[in-house]
């Protein structure tokens, strides 16, 4: 244990330094952040009935019980203080780093003398604790560490390594001809932490291909009895990979395109590990995903060659091979996560910083294995100032968006969100300025929405209702397009249109009591009393607390 405890003081100091400012003054984004915390009603109690809801719902599109049960243990502490949760990712961050370091001496010590011909240079003290500050320090992992809601990678994270180095332990604690008997704790902990790790997020699913991958690092071959000892890992894997599927909606992109952008995101990866600038929350690609696009050709050709030149140098430098194959293994997954947005054209994001969070260790192995000692120092340190000047872009929504607008001018996102922030701050001017950016880039729902907003506050209802349908046009599934359309429309006196504005609104969400309410008003006012009687029920079902439904209610059944 004593090796240990010095590294994991100086990995622990070092975050603090880095972080620390950053945790105490960084508030919550509007990106995510409200929805899984600020504004989830899941995380804000601890009880029977929440943890049941953690466990029964998506967020909404994964399945992450555990996460939200680490959010209500937060809130629980802190109630909604953006230093509790930043402080919870700080410490998970430290953690892993350290079972990084951990993983890296059972590995390293174990195989190290297949790794290298120099043996005696390979096996030197120093690796395992540089690949470990490298993981801690380096600036691409900072979007998982400063942002709340990244907490399901970190966590997910936590479990995933505490899960091989217990399995490493348990192959270390067994002879060879015993080493298949499963009674043994670290075999059983190292199950039991992939399980919680799956609950915290599915990403982690390829842990048993890792563990065969670190099999054949040790032993240059796949043992069928390796593959047995996998079975329970296989099955979980599995398991949740079919309950992922239930909160995955509208991902209907070809599998072509997955590969051609999952190939392209390798390499942007690749490439911002080893030259650490122009990181964003938003990295978005506006050229034609096909296989005629050089863009996205020339890195999936590259990905090949790395990994054919890994493979054909594989028994001479196997720790190569190793690092580069955990790499692609453990962003496997990500492949299917590039679009985002509900728009008829889909807003594509061909990487996010946190998807590297895991996948990194393998670049940072190969890495440490190359580099020699002189100069590891200046790097730590650089890498160390990029992460603390990257922890203050979390800052504050704002500080967030004009980074990627600083980065990637043709995010059309990023524009419409600095457009609200001042327009919540009343500069109407710099909104409009903003809104017309974002719609230069490509004709977007949320521009046309927002500028609905600023045309009803100045009183041009056809406008307004002409920018609502826009936005309905570009996104036919935005319930708050629908209801606002419908709300003007009874103003209007457009009763039919009202209506049919509500409906689709409640057919997009039939828990939108707002909707409810105002469809029993389009009702009443064509004398469907009955339908009317319909709707404010159930929008009273929805929200017990609405008083004017409850009195337009009441009203209808004196009548009756």
């Amino acid at each position: 244990m004593r090796r240990y405890i010095l590294p994991s003081l100086g990995i622990t100091l070092l975050l603090g330094v880095i972080y620390g400012r950053a945790v105490l003054q960084n508030d919550f984004v509007t990106w995510d952040d409200g929805l899984l915390i600020t504004e989830n009603p899941i995380i804000q109690e601890f009880s029977i009935r929440s943890v049941h809801r953690a466990f029964t719902s998506y967020d909404p599109e994964l399945y992450i019980p555990l996460t939200f049960l680490s959010y209500q243990l937060d809130h629980l502490l802190w109630g909604l203080n953006p230093v509790g949760f930043h402080l919870t990712n700080l410490i998970l961050h430290t953690l892993n780093a350290v079972l990084v370091f951990v993983l890296m001496v059972l590995l390293l010590r174990s195989g190290f003398d297949y790794a290298q011909p120099d043996t005696h240079t390979m096996t030197r003290s120093w690796i395992p604790l540089f690949v470990a500050l490298l993981f801690a320090v380096h600036p691409l992992n900072v979007e998982a560490v400063a942002w709340a809601a990244a907490r399901k990678d970190l966590l997910s994270g936590f479990f995933f390594l505490l899960s091989v180095c217990g399995y490493l332990k348990w192959v270390e604690s067994v002879t060879l001809r015993k080493i298949f008997s499963h009674h043994d704790k670290w075999y059983f902990f190292s199950i039991l932490s992939f399980l919680l790790g799956l609950l915290a997020k599915v990403s982690i699913a390829p842990l048993p291909l890792v563990i065969l991958l670190i099999d054949w690092f040790l032993t240059r071959r796949c043992r069928v009895r390796v593959l047995r000892s996998l079975f329970p890992y296989f099955l979980l894997s599995i398991v949740f990979g079919v309950i992922a599927l239930g909160g995955k909606h509208g991902n209907t992109e070809l599998f072509s395109e997955k590969i051609l952008i999952g190939a392209k995101a390798a390499v942007f990866s690749l490439g911002k590990l080893m030259w650490p600038t122009d990181f964003s929350v938003l990295y978005p690609y506006t050229r034609p995903i096909t296989w005629s696009n050089p863009d996205l050709l020339l890195p999936l050709i590259l990905v090949f060659i790395l990994s054919a030149l890994a493979f054909l140098f594989r028994k001479k430098f196997p720790i190569v091979a190793y690092g580069w194959a955990f790499f692609l293994l453990m962003l496997l997954p990500s492949f299917t996560n590039f679009a985002k947005g509900h728009d008829q054209l889909r807003d594509v994001y061909f990487a996010s910083d946190r998807y590297a969070y895991l996948p990194s260790i393998g670049i940072f192995l190969l890495i440490g294995s190359l580099l020699c000692r002189k100069g590891i120092f200046a790097i730590l340190f650089l890498l160390s100032f990029l992460s603390y000047r990257q922890s203050h872009v979390w800052h504050n929504t704002e500080t967030l968006f004009r980074n990627v607008t600083r980065h990637y001018p043709d995010s059309h996102i990023a524009w419409n969100n600095l457009g609200s922030i001042a327009f919540e701050h009343g500069d109407v001017k710099t909104a409009l300025e903003d809104y017309d950016r974002s719609l230069a880039i490509r004709p977007n729902a949320a521009a046309f929405f927002n500028l609905g907003q600023i045309a009803l506050q100045k009183g041009l209802i056809q406008k307004a209702m002409e920018l609502y349908r826009r936005a309905i046009l570009s996104r036919p599934n935005d319930r708050d397009a629908h209801l606002n359309l419908g709300v003007l429309l009874l103003q209007e006196r457009e009763f039919i249109e009202a209506t049919e504005a509500f409906q689709k609104a409640i057919t997009i969400d039939d828990t939108f009591a707002l909707a409810y309410f105002n469809l029993g008003l389009a009702r009443e006012a064509l004398g469907n009393k009955d339908g009317a009687r319909q709707a404010y029920t159930r929008a009273l079902e929805l929200d017990p607390y609405d008083q004017e439904a409850r009195e337009k209610l009441s009203r209808l059944q004196g009548k009756k």
